[in-house]
């Protein structure tokens, strides 16, 4: 039996907020290194796509993927293939990919049109191939379709999809000829699968909604299993057994502050392929914080923190009726927890509103610039706004114009 672990979108590099998360991948390669693969013995990684957050990633994030890849070495994982995501750098990521190769590390960051260049031999313990592996990118536009004079969005958006379909075809009609022997083909993938659930850290694959493709572009008969990437929450596509998203090793937005993250073990025996989940440890507590001052505050006092990394913490604060006293209490207690409590948790974001707050200027000149707007125009809209009485209205006005003739006569 051979078996495979496949994980993707480690968001290299990546920051929550203005928080760095460094320390978090740092130590799910420790648990990756010391405790998953000594206890699963995999003979193959997977890793399908978003290696690193960025484009061009710091060198603390480089410094992070190559020291994971050397530690590879001791730990008997006879290959490991690579794929580019969007947020990848193709070029960037193919760049070692010979030197790699002598490590029997494959780097897949650019679709080639040729798509029997992706299939990579996976070989048992007496030399024989026990199953390929389709090692597919993130397909870009270019690769799949090309540009016609008068597309709209809805054309481009159908040949687009239409694209990313035939190319995963070929790439079964490829490795047809290994299915028709039993050797079970394995599909990397890095893209949006339509039914799937997203989080807020998730960048659209496409422009607006394009891509999203169906589980019938992954067909049973045709591949054993489908690793993708791209999509942060572990699931299945379209309740099949055999399409994955092995999620993300750790959250890297609020919106996955609830989420069991995991990776996939892929078992092969013979023809036959099964998968599972295998549970990663929390290392770091992303939690919201939600109400009134009072009611934050007092949530804020009560929090517990088991994790090995202090906690990120979202605060959102409402309040019903303005009171700027209230803003600069919220704020001298933002720095005073940032002070003495940042080794058991750090503000990564707070903001804090009032329902029953002043009118803002656009809101009081509505449709007309400010420019066009005279003082006494704005004044009397926000009296309006206060429903002040007839009486009142014309002493403040008179009060306004004293004003306004003292401002006028200072600044001449």
């Amino acid at each position: 039996m051979t078996t495979f672990l496949h994980t993707a979108d480690w968001h290299l590099g990546a920051n929550l907020y203005n928080e760095t998360l460094d320390e978090d991948h740092e130590l799910f390669f420790n648990w990756l290194t010391t405790e998953c693969i000594p206890e699963v013995k995999p003979q193959v990684l997977i890793i399908s796509g978003d290696v690193f957050d960025k484009a061009n990633p710091s060198i603390n994030a480089r410094k992070l993927y190559f020291k994971f890849l050397a530690k590879l070495i001791d730990l008997n994982i006879k290959q490991v293939i690579i794929t580019a995501g969007n947020h990848d750098s193709a070029s960037m990521l193919e760049a070692p990919k010979e030197l790699l190769e002598y490590l029997n590390i494959h780097i897949i960051g650019n679709a080639p049109n040729d798509v029997r260049e992706l299939l990579i031999s996976v070989t048992g313990e007496n030399g024989e191939v026990v199953a390929k592996v389709a090692a597919v990118p993130f397909l870009r536009e270019q690769d799949v379709r090309f540009s016609q004079f008068g597309d709209n969005e809805e054309t481009r958006e159908t040949s687009l999809r239409k694209g990313i379909f035939d190319y995963f075809n070929e790439v079964y009609e490829a490795a047809s000829a290994y299915k028709k022997e039993g050797i079970p083909l394995i599909c990397m993938g890095h893209l949006f699968a339509s039914g799937v659930t997203i989080s807020d850290s998730e960048r659209p694959v496409q422009v607006g909604n394009l891509a999203d493709v169906g589980a019938d572009c992954f067909p049973k008969e045709k591949v054993d299993y489908v690793a993708l990437g791209h999509i942060h929450r572990p699931q299945n596509v379209g309740g099949t057994d055999h399409i994955w998203y092995s999620g993300s090793p750790i959250a890297l937005s609020f919106s996955e502050w609830k989420q069991e993250k995991s990776l996939r073990i892929i078992k092969v025996d013979g023809e036959s392929v099964k998968s599972e989940r295998i549970a990663i440890p929390l290392f770091r507590n992303l939690i919201r914080l939600e109400g009134t001052f009072a009611e934050v505050k007092e949530k804020e006092r009560q929090l517990t923190n088991a994790a090995q990394l202090p906690a990120y913490l979202d605060i959102s604060i409402v309040e019903q009726n303005y009171d700027p006293t209230i803003s600069r209490a919220i704020v001298s207690w933002i720095q005073e927890i940032t002070k003495t409590r940042g080794s058991f948790h750090k503000i990564a974001s707070y903001k804090f509103t009032f329902i029953d707050k002043p009118l803002t200027l656009t809101k009081l000149t509505d449709t007309k610039s400010l420019a066009d707007t005279t003082p006494l125009e704005v004044f009397n809209k926000l009296l309006e706004a206060k429903n002040a009485d007839k009486e009142m209205t014309n002493t403040y006005i008179g009060i306004f114009h004293e004003l306004l003739d003292q401002i006028q006569n200072e600044e001449n």
